[in-house]
């Protein structure tokens, strides 16, 4: 069976040639595309890939940033695997052209859908490691990921905790956090804030600032190191 053009130009633009190409076939398969077989897609590549990128991303951090403590390192770290950049990579890609969808999902503009993008990408590596091996999924993902590591040289990237947690706790509870402010203190005029974020019930970290907003980013700050060094306690 012949791949489509776009799946070869996508082998193309990573550089891979795979032995197996119903591996990679599964890989840009979306579920609604084969509704009849629940395993004849994507996910459990995706769900594999998405560890695959994160020790990738935690090598290239640890070797390359020495001097950062495991807070900045785990804040990194919580930009380079989040959706917004696997998502901006699937796009470079074209991996938007090259997934299988149902009917329905591609009328439903599937093909845009942020998650099903960083889903694929996810799913992609997973199947050159399978295909391939460890060194060349690592080898393809440090390529595309080259130009997001050199922006945590800089502080430019830190600039909105608040949307990292945001995605965050979205993927993996399907919920967006809320910000409190629990305490103001000093003059009018000089204020301090006191804030907290929230899941649920739960409490997953503190902020400090001279406005709300800086205490809200602080405690998101705070709650992305917490979440990070839980993950990888849990693993």
């Amino acid at each position: 069976m012949l791949l489509n053009p776009m799946v070869e130009l996508l082998q193309q633009r990573i550089g891979v040639k795979f032995r197996d190409a119903d591996l990679l076939r599964k890989a840009l398969r979306h579920r609604s595309a084969d509704p009849d077989h629940p395993d004849n897609n994507y996910e459990r590549l995706e769900f594999l890939g998405d560890g695959i990128l994160g020790v990738t991303i935690c090598q290239y951090l640890y070797s390359h940033y020495p001097d950062k403590n495991e807070g900045n390192l785990a804040i990194a770290k919580s930009y380079l695997a989040s959706d917004r950049v696997f998502t901006a990579i699937a796009l470079e890609l074209g991996l938007d052209e090259a997934i299988e969808l149902g009917d329905l999902e591609a009328i439903s503009s599937g093909r845009a859908r942020k998650r099903i993008l960083e889903d694929v990408f996810e799913a992609l590596i997973a199947a050159i490691y399978l295909d391939q091996g460890m060194r060349k999924a690592q080898q393809v993902a440090r390529k595309w990921l080259k130009p997001y590591f050199k922006e945590v040289e800089t502080t430019a990237y830190r600039r909105d905790f608040k949307s990292m947690l945001q995605e965050s706790t979205q993927k993996t509870h399907h919920k967006a956090p809320r910000y409190q402010i629990t305490q103001e203190t000093g003059a009018e005029h000089d204020k301090t804030f006191y804030a907290q974020v929230l899941l649920g019930n739960k409490i997953l970290g503190h902020g400090v600032g001279k406005s709300k907003k800086e205490a809200e980013q602080e405690a998101a700050s705070e709650a992305l190191r917490i979440i990070d060094m839980e993950f990888s306690e849990g693993e």
